[in-house]
C-alpha cells in the first residue's frame, strides 16, 4: 500500500457552539407507518428512520434526550389505519430547493381538519422527551420552510380564530408527574389582519396542557418582517431559559430579526421542555394546511455569532482533512478498509466528512473515522481514497491526500 501526505495549517472555529444533528431528508432517511393509534383514535404517530447519507446523521435524533422524533398526527375525528390518509399524508420527495440544486423534503399535509376557526387536525415535526432529563437550556434551530402562494386565502380574519397558522412552538411538562401537561409555552404564528396583510405574533403564555387559567406573560407583533410565499425562506430560532433578565428567545426569517426577546421565559413551576414542534401544520383556517421543510439543523447555541443570523453567512469552505491513514483488513472473501485523519476546521463548525473512493462519493462520517467494506474484491485491484470536509451550509472543502491500498 502507498501513501501521499500533505501537510497543511488549520485556522481554529471561532464560535463555540457544536452541531447536534442536520439532515436534508436525504437518501437513507423514510418515514415509517403511523402507529401506536390513540385510544380516543383520534390520531397516532410516524417515525421518521434512517441514516441521512448526505450528512451522516442518524434518525430518530438522539441529542437532547429525545424518546421521539417525527410526526404526531392529530385528527379532529376518530380515524384508522384506512382513513388516516384521509386527514394527513407526509413524505419525503425531491423538489428544487433553496439553492436551485434537487434535494429531499419533508412535504405534510392536512387535508380535513374541521370547520374555519376550529384547528381540529395538525400534524406537528415534534421532538419529544421526558422532564427528567433536563432543561434544554441553550439552543438554535434552523431550517429551510417554503409556504404554498395561496397562504392569505387560506386564513379568513373575518371568522373568529380563523386567521392563524403556526410556525414554530415549544411546551414545558412534567407537572404532577405527567409529561404532557406544563406551565409554559413560546409560540410563533402568522396571522391576518383586517388589512388583508400576513404579520407574525410570537408570545409567551402558559399555554402547554397544563390545568392552570390561561397567562399571557409576553407578546411581539412583526408587521415588519415579510411573511414569504411560495419560496423558500431560512427559519432561525434560538433560546436561552432562565427565569431572569438573562433569559432570551430569538428569531429571524431570511436573516431579518422577527424577535429578540430578553427577560424570564419560565413558568410558574420552572419546568423543563418536553415538547418541540420544529413546524406544525397547524391552522384555524382552510385546509388544506401544508408544511414544506428541509435542511433542519440543531446546535447548542449560536453557531455564527452571539444574535448573529446564519443566513448568507458562511461561505468559506473547512480547511482541508490531512494526515490521511488506514489499515487494510483481508476476509475470506472481502476486505475492509478502516481509515483515520486529523480534524478540519471551519468558521462556523465542521458538519462532516465526505469519503471518496476512487473518485466516487461511498459514504458521510460525523467524526474522523471510516470503514469502508469491500466485498467480492479481485486481486490487484488498487483502491484511492480521499476524503473532504464539509460544513453546515454544505461548503465543501478541497480533497486529502490519497490513501491507495491494493487488494
Amino acid at each position: 500500500m502507498t501513501l501521499l501526505a500533505i501537510t497543511l495549517f488549520a485556522a481554529s472555529a471561532t464560535h463555540a457552539a457544536t452541531l447536534l444533528f442536520k439532515s436534508n431528508f436525504g437518501p437513507g432517511v423514510s418515514i415509517g407507518a403511523p402507529y401506536n393509534y390513540y385510544p380516543t383514535g383520534n390520531g397516532a404517530w410516524q417515525q421518521i428512520i434512517g441514516t441521512d447519507q448526505e450528512t451522516g446523521h442518524k434518525w430518530p435524533i438522539n441529542a437532547l434526550g429525545a424518546i421521539f422524533s417525527g410526526i404526531q398526527l392529530i385528527t379532529v375525528d376518530p380515524i384508522t389505519p384506512a382513513t388516516i390518509g384521509n386527514y394527513i399524508t407526509n413524505q419525503i420527495r425531491p423538489v428544487t430547493g433553496p439553492k436551485g440544486t434537487v434535494v429531499n423534503e419533508l412535504f405534510q399535509n392536512v387535508k380535513i381538519k374541521g370547520p374555519v376557526g376550529q384547528a381540529g387536525s395538525q400534524a406537528p415535526l415534534l421532538i419529544n422527551r421526558l422532564s427528567k432529563s433536563g432543561e434544554v437550556a441553550d439552543l438554535y434551530i434552523s431550517y429551510w420552510f417554503k409556504y404554498s402562494a395561496d397562504l392569505v386565502s387560506k386564513l379568513d380574519s373575518g371568522v373568529s380564530s380563523g386567521n392563524w397558522r403556526t410556525q414554530f412552538a415549544f411546551k414545558t411538562g412534567g407537572y404532577a408527574g405527567n409529561e404532557d401537561q406544563g406551565d409554559y409555552r413560546i409560540n410563533i404564528t402568522i396571522l391576518k389582519g383586517i388589512d388583508g396583510n400576513l404579520y407574525w405574533l410570537t408570545k409567551g403564555d402558559n399555554l402547554a396542557n397544563g390545568p392552570f387559567p390561561g397567562v399571557t406573560y409576553w407578546r411581539e407583533e412583526n408587521h415588519t418582517v415579510p411573511v414569504p410565499l411560495d419560496k423558500w425562506f431560512k427559519f432561525e430560532v434560538y433560546w436561552h431559559r432562565s427565569s431572569g433578565s438573562d433569559g432570551r428567545f430569538w428569531a429571524a426569517i431570511d436573516g431579518e430579526i422577527l424577535v429578540d426577546y430578553h427577560g424570564s421565559n419560565m413558568g410558574k413551576y420552572n419546568l423543563p421542555i418536553t415538547r418541540i414542534m420544529l413546524n406544525d401544520a397547524y391552522s384555524g383556517g382552510y385546509p388544506t394546511v401544508e408544511s414544506r421543510s428541509t435542511g433542519l439543523e440543531i446546535w447548542n447555541n449560536f453557531p455564527c455569532g452571539i444574535g448573529v443570523s446564519c443566513h448568507n453567512f458562511d461561505t468559506v469552505a473547512p480547511s482541508t482533512p490531512i494526515s490521511l491513514t488506514g489499515k487494510l483488513t483481508k476476509f475470506t472473501t472481502s476486505a475492509s478498509a478502516a481509515l483515520s485523519w486529523k480534524a478540519s476546521s471551519d468558521a462556523v463548525g465542521v458538519a462532516g466528512y465526505a469519503i471518496y473512493k476512487n473518485g466516487k462519493k461511498i459514504g458521510v462520517s460525523t467524526t474522523t473515522s471510516y470503514t469502508d467494506i469491500i466485498s467480492s474484491a479481485a486481486t490487484g485491484v488498487l483502491y484511492a481514497y480521499t476524503i473532504k470536509a464539509f460544513d453546515a451550509a454544505e461548503n465543501l472543502s478541497g480533497p486529502s491526500s490519497v490513501f491507495s491500498i491494493i487488494y
